[in-house]
């Protein structure tokens, strides 16, 4: 073994030795070329068991592996032990905008709505919040759809106050405004995530 391959081995053992110190004291792994949390769920004979916060597969990774040694070194894999409370402000849609959202054949109105988002999510999907504005856009835009239903818009009560029917249940959920801040500054929205499958877009 030469000394390029000593250093190398050297340097790889104490590379490993943080990480496992740092598996063992975070509950999360971020990468950054995804710009996404993992739940680490399981460590065992240097495999590391993580899954998309927030919901999806579970995958496997060999901490000895050279790439994953040199991505941690390189900041492009870090550990957290807690998720970041940022929002962020990003298009909103269902899916099922991109094909009703029409009238007489033609889309009559943008098939997305804008509101805040932070990493936190629920089966993988986002939990938004929105502005009152938005609320009554995302009213239009059901209504020209498939899902004109009086459980699929929102009831206004007033500006601080929202409600929905439930689906299933058939019960009322009554939604109160909060106060959350973005890029510095306070903002009114609406928690409309109610266990819905939002799909988001960077603005």
């Amino acid at each position: 073994m030469d000394a390029y391959e000593v250093k190398k081995e050297t340097e790889n053992s104490y590379n490993l030795g943080k990480i496992r110190q740092l598996i063992k004291t975070n509950k999360y792994l971020f990468k950054k070329e995804k710009n996404r949390y993992f739940d680490i769920s399981n460590f065992e004979k240097n495999k590391l068991s993580v899954c998309p916060q927030g919901g999806g597969f579970v995958q496997s990774v060999d901490i000895t592996d050279q790439k994953f040694i040199n991505d941690f070194k390189n900041e492009k894999v870090v550990f957290k032990n807690e998720l970041p409370m940022v929002y962020k402000k990003v298009k909103l849609w269902h899916d099922h905008w991109l094909s009703d959202n029409h009238v007489n054949g033609e889309r009559d109105i943008e098939h997305f709505i804008v509101g805040y988002v932070h990493e936190y999510k629920w089966n993988g999907w986002s939990m938004p919040m929105i502005e009152l504005d938005q609320v009554k856009k995302f009213n239009k835009i059901q209504k020209l759809t498939e899902y004109d239903h009086d459980h699929s818009t929102f009831l206004i009560k007033d500006e601080n106050n929202i409600s929905i029917i439930d689906f299933n249940e058939r019960d009322e959920t009554l939604i109160e405004s909060e106060v959350i801040e973005v890029d510095g500054k306070k903002i009114k929205a609406f928690d409309v995530s109610l266990g819905w499958t939002w799909s988001e877009e960077d603005l």
